[in-house]
């Protein structure tokens, strides 16, 4: 396999894994409380990639990446911190779509300072793909009824949750953006990893002074098999997209994890019973086929 192949396997898996991951992330949520949740998973990344990053360690704490690691870490409790509330408070599947707003600001990082470039083709696909963000966002009734209340001078009043989610665009694509960077620099493990561990403490002392430690590992107990399954699917999701980044573009990557919204929406509707209208299945039809196809009009032998 080339090496572009084995990025978009990469990729693709990401995708899957980020999608069960997140609808899961939710139940947690539910169940054990935002901040908890957060802690728990992190403490799962920090226990089973220490292995894996055991090698990497002399490189993590050397002069020319330990800021770069340390930067990411505080990217990574605020976008934690602000998903973590929207999940709370929002419905998945709105969540998931406004989160793909992470896309276009990845690929901007990703075009200025790696210095990438994309065919008119794979812009053409990734503008299809925001489109079908946008018609799964809301349905189209909605939307013309937000446009003349806006024109009309109304208060209009907006998805709950929706400032926390546009603050967890912004973060998340910084935390894209630096994985990939501490992924060449380092390695995928020690991007994913460092992160999470140092995280997990800040976390640990946090959770212990709000809500207590006794509270946090009886609810762990409570509702072990769920956590458990969580953090090992949104770790294995993020090594994955560490992973894909390594030799591959952001922006090609990330475009195509971006299906993982469509799987979060199915995940959504089918357990969570959220209603869903026609213009936005439409929606998850066009981002699923732009993923589809920024995997074959990308790389070496691209269509």
């Amino acid at each position: 396999m080339s090496d572009f192949q084995v990025s978009l396997f990469f990729a693709f898996l990401a995708m899957f894994l980020w999608g069960i991951g997140d609808f899961f992330i939710q139940r947690t949520i539910r169940k054990v409380g935002d901040f908890q949740t957060l802690l728990w998973i992190n403490f799962i990344a920090s226990l089973t990639l220490f292995p894996l990053a055991w090698n990497d360690l002399p490189a993590i704490f050397s002069r020319a990446n330990i800021f770069s690691l340390i930067f990411i870490t505080i990217i990574d409790l605020f976008y934690g911190y602000f998903l973590f509330k929207a999940y709370d408070q929002g419905k998945l599947s709105v969540v998931e779509v406004v989160m793909i707003g992470e896309l276009p600001f990845t690929i901007i990082l990703g075009l200025i300072f790696f210095h990438e470039s994309l065919s008119w083709l794979q812009v053409f696909v990734i503008l299809m793909i925001i489109a079908g963000v946008f018609l799964m966002s809301r349905s189209r009734k909605t939307w013309r009824d937000k446009i003349k209340e806006f024109f009309r001078g109304k208060r209009v009043v907006w998805e709950k949750g929706l400032l926390l989610m546009f603050l967890a665009v912004l973060f998340s694509s910084l935390y894209n953006f630096l994985t990939a960077v501490n992924t060449r620099n380092v390695s995928a493990f020690a991007a994913v990893w460092f992160p999470w561990m140092l995280g997990s403490l800040v976390l640990l002392i946090y959770v212990g002074y709000k809500r207590g430690l006794k509270s946090f590992w009886q609810g762990g107990l409570n509702h072990k098999s769920l956590i458990l399954f969580t953090g090992v699917i949104d770790t294995s999701a993020w090594v994955f997209y560490a992973l894909a980044t390594r030799t591959e573009e952001i922006s090609i990557v990330t475009a195509i994890v971006a299906g993982y919204a469509v799987i979060a929406m199915a995940l959504g509707i089918k357990f969570n019973h959220e209603k869903i209208s026609v213009w936005q299945y439409l929606g998850a039809v066009l981002v699923f086929l732009g993923v589809i196809a920024m995997s074959f009009i990308s790389g070496p032998n691209s269509l």
